[in-house]
């Protein structure tokens, strides 16, 4: 809890790096559990219109999960109106390009197949949620992301 805006800066190490659609973005900040949030899509999914959507992952059965949660949050319709997209960790991925049975595609081809669709920025490679020492990210509040800086600039929840 503070009253300075939180800054998270982009880490080139992270799974979800790699997927960047330059430009900058600013809404209200909301998000969390990828798998989570798709649940929540026709059964009372708030609207995300003009929001910054933060997204982070900890693998289950694999890239066709992610690949299905975002397909269904895309033809449910849920994600349109966004104003930007910032991506937080995807922790379990690292070795799925190396799988024959994949066609060399990994974590960073499914987010970038399906998120740059949408044509809005998208910032990867945020080091947040199940990974070790997650910064806490307040939800609900103004938030800017920029591609050029690398930044999820988000505004404090306490006054």
């Amino acid at each position: 809890m503070t009253t300075d805006p939180v800054v998270i800066h982009r880490d080139t190490s992270q799974a979800s790096a790699a997927v960047t659609v330059e430009g900058t973005a600013s809404g209200v900040l909301v998000g969390g559990n990828l798998g989570a949030i798709s649940t929540e899509a026709g059964a009372g999914l708030p609207s995300l219109k003009g929001a910054i959507l933060f997204l982070e992952h900890q693998r289950g059965t694999g890239l066709g999960e992610v690949d299905r949660a975002l397909t269904q949050l895309t033809r449910t319709g849920a994600l349109d109106g966004l104003h930007g997209v910032a991506l937080g960790q995807f922790l379990g991925f690292d070795r799925d390009a190396d799988d024959p049975a994949l066609g060399g595609w990994g974590i960073a081809d499914v987010l970038r197949d399906r998120l740059t669709r949408l044509g809005v920025p998208v910032l990867g490679g945020l080091p947040a949620g199940h990974g070790s020492h997650p910064p806490t990210i307040p939800l609900g509040t103004q938030a800017t992301i920029s591609t050029a800086e690398g930044t999820l600039t988000v505004q404090p929840a306490v006054a």
